[in-house]
């Protein structure tokens, strides 16, 4: 089921672009070029979401945002803030300014259409997941290099990137478990993974202790680790933990996921190559 996506926007050319983006996978897009005529077309229209410039003629982003939060048709649709300029707190003060979240503008294109979906119901989302603990992910027609077999355990840490990681391994055909506390870590050792992946977002005490227990209890397992670039790195480990960071570049990860497979894939031969000879 495909979202309606109201996108307001004064530059034609970015404008253009998410109306392409959003339309080529089967979503809605309505279209607004200033503040005054988006808070119409909200009233009127009630889309599944908002994208809204910050800076626009007549009303800016954060009036659009106090219109449609003040009204009770529009109070409580999700409203990304486009930004142009860079985010450096990750967009907190944005949302303790009411948006339910920020996309950079600078996002690659196979990028933004899964951060954009990331604040979608699933049932909006194209390639949305079923409910349940362990999803299977919506996977290409020809999942490459077998990838539906694999299994990938996401700690999903990072709120503030409303799902992102997720939405763009749905991309690769992956078998995913989610999990985000430490109740559901523990309940999955008993389980078979072939990677972990945990995305920690902003780095807090609570964060780094989910991510500590998760590489804990799977002491042998490929592990990446998605934190802010400089961060510290974890502490040892007996298989080296590979770091990437946001903005996630999809082929970027799927090299690092393919790379972190391959040297434990060359790892077990060279053991079986040991053991028999």
């Amino acid at each position: 089921m495909a979202a309606r996506v109201l996108i307001i926007e004064d530059n034609q050319a970015n404008m253009d672009l998410l109306v392409y983006l959003l339309d080529a996978v089967g979503h809605q897009p309505l279209s607004a070029f200033d503040g005054e005529e988006g808070v119409a077309l909200a009233h009127s229209e009630r889309p599944d979401l908002i994208v809204c410039d910050l800076h626009l003629p007549k009303l800016d982003g954060h009036g659009v945002l106090q219109a449609l939060r003040s009204h009770p048709v529009t109070r409580g649709i999700p409203v990304i803030a486009a930004s142009a300029l860079p985010v450096n707190d990750n967009g907190a003060a944005l949302r303790r300014a009411g948006f339910t979240g920020c996309v950079p503008k600078s996002l690659e294109p196979d990028v933004l259409v899964p951060a954009l979906e990331a604040y979608l119901p699933p049932a909006l989302r194209i390639g949305h997941l079923p409910a349940g603990h362990e999803e299977i992910v919506a996977a290409p027609a020809t999942p490459a290099g077998g990838h539906a077999a694999l299994h990938i355990l996401l700690l999903d840490a990072a709120p503030e990137y409303a799902g992102l990681s997720r939405s763009l391994l749905s991309h690769f055909g992956y078998r995913l478990t989610v999990v985000a506390e430490a109740a559901q870590i523990a309940a999955c050792t008993v389980e078979h993974f072939d990677l972990l992946l945990c995305d920690m977002g902003l780095p807090d005490a609570g964060r780094q202790a989910l991510v500590a227990q998760a590489l804990h209890s799977f002491p042998q397992l490929p592990a990446i680790l998605i934190q802010p670039a400089g961060a510290a790195p974890p502490s040892s480990r007996s298989r080296p933990v590979q770091q990437l960071s946001h903005p996630l570049d999809p082929s970027r990860l799927a090299a690092a996921i393919d790379a972190q497979l391959a040297a434990a894939q060359s790892e077990t031969s060279d053991m079986m190559d040991i053991s028999s000879s």
